[in-house]
């Protein structure tokens, strides 16, 4: 399995692209969210809208789905290959057709519905894709807010946008090889993210573990981004960079 992040930014990120990463096994793909940002990235890898097979939602914030409804036109303008699938919490799914109809409902040939253009599947605990099977775990981002992480067992826990679950976080890196960790890395305390501060509280044999992402830009630059390296275990997850298990 592999994972290339398709952005590393948080929602204000020009230079990064928003956070997003695909994930290719067994000659399938799953992209986690997907920003319009995304569209760029695919396309410095050459690949094109209608390759994304598989998608899931970790919540609704405009970052982490405003590219959805051109990925849905773009296969309805260019036919030809199977509509991409879309696993959705089962919590969101009306709310996210809300968000994508007013762009997607009324066509030159009629409305259309959510699932003429994608194959939706509803999903609560876990779904599976060519034998690999993904666990939706519950996230702390924003209250009363439905939001999810992706576990993906031996590999690696994607955090989604999260405040720190210290609890969870323990338990978890015992089961995968990487985590993959929001942190807005900004002096600034944000209530519905991660900082810096509250990682470097975590034990350093699960810092090592831990890949950071959804970062503000003025990580970009290896001139700052190398200096963190030099001082922390902790890693800054790097867009379009490959990591492979």
């Amino acid at each position: 399995m592999k994972l290339r992040f398709l952005g590393c930014g948080d929602g204000f990120s020009v230079e990064q692209g928003h956070n997003s990463a695909l994930l290719t096994f067994a000659d399938t793909n799953l992209c986690i969210d997907f920003p319009e940002s995304n569209h760029a990235s695919l396309h410095q890898m050459g690949m094109k809208l209608n390759e994304v097979k598989h998608i899931f939602v970790t919540h609704l914030h405009e970052d982490h789905i405003n590219g959805l409804s051109k990925l849905a036109l773009f296969h309805r303008v260019y036919p030809g290959k199977a509509k991409p699938k879309l696993y959705v919490p089962t919590g969101l799914r009306d709310d996210l057709w809300q968000v994508l109809r007013h762009g997607l409902e009324l066509t030159t040939r009629g409305k259309r519905v959510f699932e003429d253009y994608f194959d939706v599947e509803c999903v609560d605990e876990t779904f599976e894709i060519a034998g690999m099977r993904f666990e939706l775990i519950r996230t702390q981002h924003v209250p009363d807010m439905l939001s999810y992480g992706l576990l993906c067992k031996p590999y690696f826990y994607f955090s989604g946008d999260t405040r720190l679950d210290e609890t969870y976080i323990s338990k978890v890196a015992g089961e995968v090889q990487t985590i993959f960790h929001e942190c807005h890395m900004q002096d600034d305390q944000l209530p519905s993210h991660t900082s810096l501060e509250e990682i470097l509280t975590l034990p350093v044999s699960i810092q090592e573990k831990m890949l950071l992402m959804h970062y503000v830009d003025d990580y970009v630059l290896a001139d700052a981004r190398e200096p963190f390296h030099g001082k922390q275990k902790l890693r800054l997850a790097e867009p379009l960079r490959v990591y492979e298990w």
